[in-house]
């Protein structure tokens, strides 16, 4: 989980292989590595893994959503949708969570359109390049993808949470950093988008910034 959590997956999946030698049927193994393999672009076995846990536990919002994402980032976008859709209606029978009931719609609409589905799969190779050149220190050019990214896709947390993580540790401009972790967090309301905004606040009023 602290793998998952620093954005390394191939550490993650190693460890979670492991414990699911002893809990195959685990629930937590099952959603984890199903949402390991998303991020590692092994989109078989991703599926393999949340449909088995659809069958065990059946279906939820979260797991109607990550099953969602994964036919979202594999370029099924009639499966995204009805999967996006089932999540949404189990959601507004349930918790409403504003943040995610916005990501979800905002989905919805992309992968009911060609044209802004097309333009949301453009946004996702230009958070690759970012990561591929922040990963080389080329943090302006990364930056600019992660920019690029979002004006794509505007339900791209993670180019959001990217651009702010960049603009905070590397070029140390906290105001644009907390701007985009506010906007990730409207379509995330997550621990890791929370203290990354936690931590720029507190850079901007260190700084004597308001």
């Amino acid at each position: 989980m602290n793998f998952m959590t620093a954005g390394k997956p191939g550490k993650a999946e190693r460890w979670y292989k492991k414990l699911e030698k002893f809990e195959p049927d685990s629930l937590e193994v099952l959603h984890n590595l199903g949402v390991i393999y998303i991020a590692l672009n092994r989109h078989s076995e991703a599926e393999k893994y949340l449909l088995k846990e659809i069958d065990l536990y059946g279906e939820s919002e979260i797991r109607d959503r990550v099953l969602g994402d994964l036919y979202y980032v594999s370029g099924n976008r009639d499966m995204a949708g009805r999967f996006y859709g089932k999540a949404l209606t189990l959601l507004q029978n349930g918790s409403r969570d504003k943040s995610t009931e916005r990501f979800l719609r905002r989905r919805i609409k992309h992968c009911s359109e060609h044209l802004s589905y097309e333009k949301a799969m453009e946004g996702m190779k230009h958070y690759e390049d970012g990561a591929a050149l922040y990963a080389k220190g080329d943090y302006d050019e990364a930056l600019h993808s992660y920019n690029k990214a979002v004006r794509c896709d505007n339900s791209s947390y993670l180019a959001m949470n990217a651009a702010g993580t960049l603009l905070m540790n590397n070029i140390k401009d906290y105001e644009q950093a907390r701007n985009f972790f506010r906007k990730a967090l409207d379509l995330a309301d997550i621990p890791l988008v929370k203290h990354n905004l936690e931590l720029a606040e507190y850079k901007i009023k260190k700084n004597g910034v308001k």
